[in-house]
């Protein structure tokens, strides 16, 4: 019996293909998913806390429905002290831009109307017995004809709340037509050296694209009740009859002007006639021709009250107020298109007013 193992021959290597072999496939990241997924969970939660938000500013607002005007909690102002000290009060009033009863809107809050914070601020002080007086900074080119008048109304009844108070007006860069018009119920104004002024007169101001949608192929539809319904249709001409009808009433509002300008500067009316042709004059021009009383600069206007208070001491005060919840939530949660036109030309409506507004 052969005892001997004989190893077996391995079996030959497999031939080497000159094939590259493929690659694994790339597993997909899923990085972008947790990104997007966590971005969705955030503006579901930012939508849920404003949701809330409103609800709350629902609640609170139904509630203040049911608060008598007495209460005058819309009245209720922090005061921030400027200067001074004392028991008597000066407020410092801001009249900064365009002069209407339109607040701006935003995502997050409505803003009160310059026109609204000016009454109430007007009517706090007149409520406060240590108030002698009220600075009132202009810089502001005019606006609607009714916002004007009611904010320079509510000045004179502030003057006439007793016989010592005071009202005195500080021109910045521009008070203008309404700004001038609301200056005038001040016992003195005070302008810069380089304020622009004037401005005297009224506007109404419309866009007519007639010409454009006669090109575009865009043609008017209205049925009215009778010829004169759609005055200022910007899809078609005005005619002569609605050119006059219009001027009629600028021409109302116009001497109403006039006789403001002549009573609160005691300047005939035939005078302020003269010079209220709508034209613009510098500090000094208007000193000349009495619109104002002085050219100088804040501390000028502050020693005109102590002079016309007969008070040396007092403390020059701001008013301040914080948003309610009404006002941080109860605006349009949405944005506008604003085309870049002339702010009148934006209006919801064409409107009657003083302003002073040259741009294109």
């Amino acid at each position: 019996m052969n005892d001997t193992f004989t190893e077996s021959p391995l079996p030959p290597p497999p031939p080497i293909s000159a094939a590259v072999p493929a690659a694994p496939a790339p597993q997909r990241s899923t990085k972008g998913h947790w990104i997007a997924i966590i971005v969705l969970l955030l503006l579901l939660g930012v939508s849920v806390v404003l949701n809330l938000g409103l609800a709350v500013a629902s609640l609170v607002g139904m509630a203040a429905v049911s608060v008598s005007d007495s209460d005058a909690s819309h009245l209720h102002f922090s005061e921030e002290v400027l200067r001074g000290s004392g028991r008597k009060k000066v407020v410092k009033l801001e009249l900064y831009g365009v002069i209407t009863f339109q607040g701006e809107s935003s995502v997050f809050f409505q803003q009160e109307s310059l026109a609204t914070r000016m009454l109430n601020e007007i009517e706090a002080a007149r409520q406060d017995e240590n108030v002698i007086a009220i600075l009132v900074v202009v810089d502001s080119p005019g606006g609607g004809v009714t916002a004007s008048d009611v904010i320079y109304n509510a000045l004179l009844r502030f003057r006439e709340s007793n016989a010592k108070r005071k009202v005195v007006v500080l021109m910045r860069d521009v008070a203008a037509s309404g700004g001038y018009y609301i200056s005038a119920a001040a016992d003195k104004i005070v302008a810069h050296r380089t304020t622009i002024t004037g401005s005297i007169g009224v506007l109404i101001s419309s866009a007519n694209f007639k010409g454009l949608g006669d090109k575009l192929g865009v043609k008017d539809v209205t049925i009215k009740s009778g010829k004169n319904k759609d005055i200022l249709n910007p899809l078609r001409d005005v005619t002569v009859e609605e050119t006059n009808l219009l001027q009629q009433v600028v021409n109302d509002m116009y001497e109403r002007f006039v006789s403001i300008v002549a009573r609160g500067r005691a300047i005939e009316m035939a005078k302020v006639r003269k010079l209220a042709d709508g034209r613009i004059y510098t500090a000094p021009q208007a000193l000349e021709l009495q619109l104002i009383d002085q050219i100088g600069y804040e501390e000028d206007a502050i020693k005109l009250v102590k002079e016309l208070t007969a008070e040396k001491k007092f403390r020059l005060i701001r008013y301040k107020k914080t948003r309610s919840l009404v006002e941080l939530f109860g605006a349009n949660a949405g944005a506008s298109l604003r085309l870049p036109l002339p702010e009148r030309w934006q209006a919801r409506w064409p409107a009657v007013q003083y302003l002073w507004q040259p741009e294109l």
